[in-house]
């Protein structure tokens, strides 16, 4: 943060300039953005200051730390303590910000989710009965990613075709993209134990929930149960490779 800026944000929110230097001020801040950003981390630090009772003990706290980590040794003054706060801050911004791009070396929760939660399409076969019709419309909705419409139409088919195995798969996709855990892990649960194709998918999209409440031990748990015979193994392995932690 430019020491001019500063200057003229303190002065701007202590209501020391006069009535057109204020006006002239509002109107950059709505046309210079770096003015803007550096306004509002000093403003956020200024009302953050404004609400403890414990600027003194920050203020020590600061001045050895302006000790330890600065060439130029000396006090923070009462009045500008704020102005050198922004400062500090703009710069452990910077630093912290390096410091975790250069160290994080895996992707986050939701990246990996995002890379490898592909849903299989919902595929509807039209007979031309009033089931069907309520079927491509789940299934269009489904396929276009919008789950949360999707769901209440997957779930009146169901009630109408509670054996219907791939629309049962993909009620359990939409509760959990809809961020319904408990409900996706009960369904795909149930296709763990079943007879069909669905049940290494299920323990796939069991691994794929996990990974998306964050939960990276769990997940990693479920993955490991994935063998070299499950079209999932390939996948399985690569996303173990992937995961924090």
């Amino acid at each position: 943060m430019r020491p001019e800026l500063t200057e003229k944000i303190e002065r701007y929110l202590n209501n020391e300039m006069q009535p057109q230097e204020r006006n002239d001020f509002e109107l950059q801040l709505s046309s210079d953005e770096e003015l803007r950003n550096s306004f509002e981390l000093y403003r956020s630090i200024d009302t953050t200051m404004n609400a403890t009772a414990k600027e003194k003990e920050l203020r020590q706290s600061l001045q050895q730390m302006n000790r330890k980590y600065f060439a130029e040794a000396g006090n923070v003054k009462q009045g500008r303590f704020k102005k050198w706060l922004a400062a500090a801050a703009a710069v452990l911004v910077i630093v912290f910000g390096a410091v975790y791009f250069l160290s994080s070396g895996k992707p986050s929760a939701e990246k990996l989710y995002a890379e490898f939660a592909q849903p299989p399409a919902l595929n509807i076969q039209m007979r031309g009965t009033a089931t069907d019709s309520l079927a491509q419309k789940a299934a269009t909705a489904f396929n276009s990613k919008n789950y949360s419409d999707a769901l209440p139409l997957i779930r009146a088919y169901i009630e109408q075709q509670p054996h219907d195995i791939q629309m049962t798969f993909s009620e359990a996709i939409c509760y959990l993209e809809t961020g319904k855990y408990k409900e996706a892990e009960s369904r795909f649960s149930a296709f763990l134990i079943s007879q069909t194709a669905y049940a290494e998918t299920a323990k796939w999209w069991l691994a794929l929930s996990s990974l998306k409440q964050n939960d990276f031990s769990k997940c990693r748990n479920t993955l490991n149960l994935i063998t070299q015979t499950s079209p999932y193994y390939a996948r399985a392995k690569e996303l173990l490779e992937k995961l924090p932690g």
